[in-house]
């Protein structure tokens, strides 16, 4: 099913407009304009323009922007003036490819029946206006002479007639049906949230709604607590990394650091040699297990005592020169390409994508070890990150990968390398990881010592990352 169906452009332009024209003053329309990156500068002139109509101001100015900027600019809009419309419209977007279907919401609804009480001691109403908005106040029966309300009739027949009306035939008078699967997903989190039951009743529930969830490929998680109880949300089920991530050692430029383990039970780590040419990301990670952009420039300008705008470029040039020790025309092509073209399309959403990473070390080289088996990959060429733990590995496949010398160094197919190499693949994809390999030859047209990039390899690689974006909802078109 391809979003594009689902995506009314103009749709979009007149709801992100009507949000400016209601929330920003005439005078200040212009240069919030620019903030939210609609136009790039505010000309002379274009004060008067915007106080002559706000609205048409924007919306001759969203025009110009492409679909996908478009959609950027709704996101940050969304994120800082409330909108039920275009809440409702960013959620038929994110979930096009992904509908969870009336007849499953039905069958979940029949599972609350049940319930001894909804949302616990909690205000019935007051939660169901926080998930619902302004559509539940809407007239019940405009043909009835007391004009009742959706709150007003719940009211009548659900709390003052208890029995009248079950919780399924409650909720889908609200519109439990037909609203945004956002508005579905956030019913859910607050029917399970520790303020609604806790302990067994709340996992219990968990588990059932898990179940019936599971028809349209979602399920319900614990994703962080509250006062010691488990906060729950809607997740996709996806493979996924287990466990926490500890000891990100990553943008090596020199020789591999030598790891020991200082305490095997707790999984951690001390670099004794080498640590200068590897960096350590020792925050803790994101809530929802994605490491993006922003998050390593915090990081790197919280650990150098510089600001965040010096920071993003002191530490974009640092991964690159990780990414030119490896001397691979592909692995340069794919950290360019992806951060030129997506992080002005993700702005502060963009996974960020770590090159030369250790996912585990051998202390001992292979002669050393003499016959004992050793890890066949001690780093990877890029790593991305992702919401509840997905973990995307990416590699650029030399001939070394494949291919030894003999003793007159020349290069022939090696089985048994290969055989490695599938063999970890395997280990990789079982434990959780996605792993998407490019061979060498595929960045014939990129040329190191100059720094270029050719049309074919950019191509290549920007429709191998627009399908990999969009089917994790971070790319919606």
């Amino acid at each position: 099913m391809s979003t594009k169906k689902f995506f009314d452009e103009e749709e979009l332009r007149r709801e992100v407009a009507s949000i400016i024209a209601r929330d920003i003053k005439s005078y200040n329309v212009p240069r919030f304009c620019v903030r939210l990156g609609i136009q790039e500068h505010v000309a002379d002139g274009e004060d008067q323009e915007a106080h002559r109509s706000k609205r048409l101001y924007v919306s001759s100015r969203l025009q110009d922007l492409s679909s996908t900027r478009l959609l950027e600019v709704a996101r940050q809009l969304h994120e800082q003036h409330t909108s039920s419309a275009l809440e409702d419209i960013l959620s038929a977007i994110r979930f096009a490819d992904k509908p969870v279907t009336a007849l499953v919401r039905r069958d979940l609804l029949k599972t609350l029946n049940g319930l001894n009480g909804l949302f616990g001691e909690r205000d019935l109403f007051e939660v169901l206006e926080t998930v619902f908005g302004p559509a539940f106040n809407y007239i019940h029966d405009i043909t009835s002479p007391l004009g009742l309300s959706c709150k007003d009739y719940i009211d009548l027949h659900y709390l003052r007639n208890a029995g009248d009306m079950s919780i399924e035939a409650m909720l889908i008078e609200c519109g439990v049906l037909s609203c945004s699967q956002s508005r579905f997903f956030h019913l859910i989190a607050e029917i399970l949230h520790p303020a609604s039951r806790r302990d067994h009743t709340q996992s219990e529930l968990a588990d059932t709604i898990s179940a019936t969830l599971a028809r349209s490929g979602y399920r319900v998680a614990a994703t962080g607590t509250d006062s010691g109880y488990a906060i729950y949300e809607v997740v996709e089920v996806r493979p996924q990394v287990s466990g926490a991530m500890k000891n990100l050692i990553f943008a090596t430029t020199g020789p591999k650091p030598e790891l020991v383990f200082r305490d095997a039970i707790n999984n951690d780590v001390e670099i004794t040699r080498n640590a200068e040419h590897v960096l350590v990301y020792d925050l803790p990670m994101p809530a929802n297990g994605a490491l993006e952009w922003k998050h390593l420039r915090e990081w790197w300008a919280k650990a150098r005592g510089v600001d965040e705008d010096l920071a993003k470029t002191q530490l974009f040039y640092r991964l690159q020169q990780s990414v030119r020790s490896a001397n691979s025309a592909g692995e340069y092509a794919i950290f360019r390409t992806y951060y030129k073209i997506y992080a002005p399309l993700l702005g502060d959403r963009l996974p960020a994508l770590l090159p030369q990473v250790y996912l585990h070390y051998d202390p001992y080289t292979k002669r050393q070890r003499g016959d004992e088996q050793f890890l066949a990959r001690q780093r990877m060429d890029f790593l991305l990150m992702l919401e509840h733990g997905v973990r995307i590995v990416i590699e650029v496949d030399g001939r070394h990968h494949y291919g030894t010398t003999d003793e007159n160094g020349r290069w022939f197919a090696s089985a048994q390398k290969y055989a490695e190499m599938a063999h970890e693949d395997r280990r990789l994809r079982l434990a959780g990881y996605e792993v998407y390999r490019f061979g060498g030859a595929e960045f014939s047209d990129v040329e190191l010592e100059s720094s270029s990039i050719g049309t074919e390899t950019e191509d290549m690689l920007k429709r191998f990352f627009d399908q990999l974006l969009k089917s994790k909802g971070l790319l919606l078109i």
